[in-house]
């Protein structure tokens, strides 16, 4: 009979512990301070959910505060990762040291640089950043052209990069004949290039220009440029 009862009062702490834990209708959102509390919080408020011990119009609120929070934490993070980064950054170029890489900002706007290319550094160009906040890096890359085709399409695709009509129309001039040189350019061999971007011709309102470009030797380029 003892150990019935044991029992018993077992039980009831285990339900009486997890009805505490599920039952979040008075957490105060503003009291989360780190991502793993936060997913805590998104748990409870699923499992209150699915056992119908948090109404509706309860969980609405409590998503739309516990999404929110997500953003503020989120931010304050990336704010922070990124001000780190810019540390060490400038830690390089103290010791004349230059990256050779895509900057943080080209690769949250998903850029990405290509397989199986060989980088070369005497054609590359990192630019400091001065004081308007512009900069920009140019990477260039060597080994095959059908190679820079394919992978210039898969940066492109990946970054949401198109060709302008203004190329468009200036490769099918090209294709034709009726033009040599565009700006002084020698643009004999345009029909076998290709230029990806995220902004057209003149466009000022792109804080970030991304574009990733193939000529007729199979050099890839991939340019990125920080406006403001």
């Amino acid at each position: 009979m003892k150990k019935y009862v044991l029992v018993l009062l077992l039980l009831f702490s285990v339900v009486l512990v997890w009805c505490k834990k599920t039952d979040i209708s008075t957490l105060d959102v503003d009291t989360i301070t780190n991502i793993p509390a936060l997913q805590t919080a998104i748990t409870q408020v699923t499992q209150g959910i699915n056992a119908g011990t948090l109404a509706v119009e309860k969980a609405q609120n409590l998503v739309n505060q516990l999404q929110q929070k997500y953003l503020d934490l989120t931010d304050t993070a990336q704010q922070s990762i990124e001000t780190e980064f810019n540390t060490i950054e400038k830690v390089f170029e103290t010791k004349s040291i230059t990256l050779y890489t895509l900057p943080l900002r080209a690769r949250r706007l998903w850029m990405t640089t290509p397989k199986w290319m060989q980088l070369e550094k005497t054609l590359s160009k990192i630019a400091s950043v001065n004081v308007s906040g512009y900069s920009s890096t140019i990477l260039v890359y060597t080994w095959n052209y059908i190679i820079a085709m394919q992978q210039a399409k898969l940066i492109a695709d990946k970054a949401h990069l198109f060709v302008t009509k203004n190329f468009q129309q200036a490769q099918a001039l090209a294709k034709v004949g009726n033009i040599d040189y565009i700006s002084g350019l020698d643009v004999s061999g345009l029909a076998k290039w290709i230029v990806y971007v995220n902004h057209e011709l003149l466009d000022t309102k792109i804080a970030n220009l991304l574009s990733v470009s193939v000529d007729q030797d199979g050099t890839l380029t991939i340019e990125t440029t920080k406006t403001n």
